[in-house]
């Protein structure tokens, strides 16, 4: 009988009944007596779920988070959401939002611990969701179990990319392991120019549209700004971003908004963009990140103009958000004592 039951549910003692996991604690619901058959099982178990979706459980917890406040982030951040909230979905499946304490989010962050930029990631997305449930009634103010649980200490990104790095990527980039044009090549090879000419991110510039593109130069206004300082940032013509320019205009088929778009016409996503990316770095045998290209630009700004252009470029309201992009990227040079 049992290989016939859904998962949880149980006969014991004439009845059926569903058994969940609170913690340490097993809580055993009743459906039906064994006589009035699977049917009326099924459905009191079908009327469980149903209450459970609707009450303060975790997975239904996450879904909303999703649909309520994830909508408002960038794409590329959006994808990240959906990953952790699956993660942390299915890791805390059996708990109600005002059952997780300090020692769960523990357990659960144990498997990151060799990762320290992961661990904080997902320890900032459990804290996020805690504050919704307090947002929500779910739990009560000041409760959030992860602020007992300190961050892990990350190390300083300390990756320059070199010029002759970024020709031998673009290069891979245009061209596949057989030595022919690939079809992405054009396009990925400008949103690296513009991402190293510009020094914005590339959330930033997949969804550039033409309407940006003015006669100063390119106006943009950095998604992760728009709900604090709500910057905006002019990059002015140079010869370099002009011409970049005039090669996406002159592509077979543009998109009449969106200036970085497919072969087809489409705008491009995050997904397929990291992916030409990826291969390009393999192609090339080098190891960097495409965030990167924004630490090189605002590297080089500053040793050119100073930090306060860098800053500019950057649309930081501090030097000491800019200063972290450029420190440590190359050595600064000084004489000898004697």
């Amino acid at each position: 009988m049992r290989r016939t039951l859904p998962p949880r549910v149980y006969l014991k003692d004439g009845s059926y009944w569903h058994v969940a996991s609170l913690g340490t604690k097993r809580i055993w619901t009743k459906l039906c007596r064994e006589r009035e058959g699977l049917p009326a099982m099924y459905t009191a178990l079908a009327a469980l779920t149903a209450d459970k979706a609707l009450d303060d459980m975790m997975p239904k917890l996450c879904a909303d988070w999703m649909l309520e406040v994830a909508v408002s982030h960038s794409a590329k951040t959006q994808t990240d959401d959906r990953f952790r909230n699956r993660e942390i979905s299915e890791a805390f499946a059996e708990f109600r939002a005002n059952q997780v304490k300090p020692p769960d989010v523990v357990d659960f962050l144990k498997r990151f611990k060799t990762t320290p930029r992961t661990f904080n990631a997902y320890r900032a997305a459990v804290r996020e969701l805690m504050r919704y449930a307090e947002e929500k009634g779910f739990r009560e103010p000041g409760s959030n179990p992860t602020a007992s649980i300190k961050t892990m200490k990350t190390p300083a990104r300390s990756r320059y990319i070199t010029d002759s790095e970024l020709r031998r990527i673009k290069v891979a980039a245009m061209y596949g392991k057989d030595g022919k044009l690939t079809r992405s090549g054009p396009v990925i090879c400008a949103l690296i120019d513009l991402a190293y000419l510009t020094g914005q991110r590339i959330g930033d510039l997949l969804t550039l549209e033409w309407s940006a593109i003015g006669t100063e130069g390119i106006d943009f206004t950095p998604k992760k700004v728009q709900h604090s300082t709500k910057a905006r940032v002019l990059i002015e013509w140079s010869p370099k971003l002009r011409a970049v320019i005039d090669r996406l205009k002159a592509m077979k088929k543009r998109n009449i908004k969106f200036v970085i778009t497919t072969q087809e016409g489409q705008p491009y996503k995050y997904h397929g963009a990291g992916i030409a990316w990826t291969r390009a770095l393999e192609r090339a045998g080098i190891d960097c990140h495409f965030h990167d290209l924004r630490a090189k630009a605002l590297t080089d700004k500053d040793r050119a103009e100073g930090m306060g252009s860098a800053r500019t470029m950057g649309g930081h309201a501090t030097e000491a958000q800019t200063s972290a992009y450029v420190r440590h990227k190359t050595a600064k040079k000084t004489g000898a004592t004697r």
